[in-house]
């Protein structure tokens, strides 16, 4: 009887140890999507801010401000 005992000791355990390894396996997966997903959103603001620098750098260096407005202007 004893060794049944410790048998289904064992056997909780084991079970037991199965369903909160899924558990936190579940949690430590949904925290690392959440991060990866703030780190690609970063990396798209700053391609973003990048991209529109290059714009009004390359806006500003375009030349005679009244040729811009003239090329500019069918655009509108």
């Amino acid at each position: 009887m004893v060794e049944f005992l410790i048998w289904l000791v064992a056997a909780l355990g084991a079970l037991g140890g199965l369903v909160l390894g899924r558990f936190w396996g579940r949690v430590e997966g949904k925290r690392q999507g959440k991060r990866e997903a703030e780190r690609d959103a970063m990396e798209e603001t700053i391609g973003k801010v990048e991209r529109g620098r290059d714009a009004v750098r390359d806006g500003r260096n375009a030349g005679d401000p009244a040729e811009r407005l003239r090329r500019n202007d069918g655009r509108w």
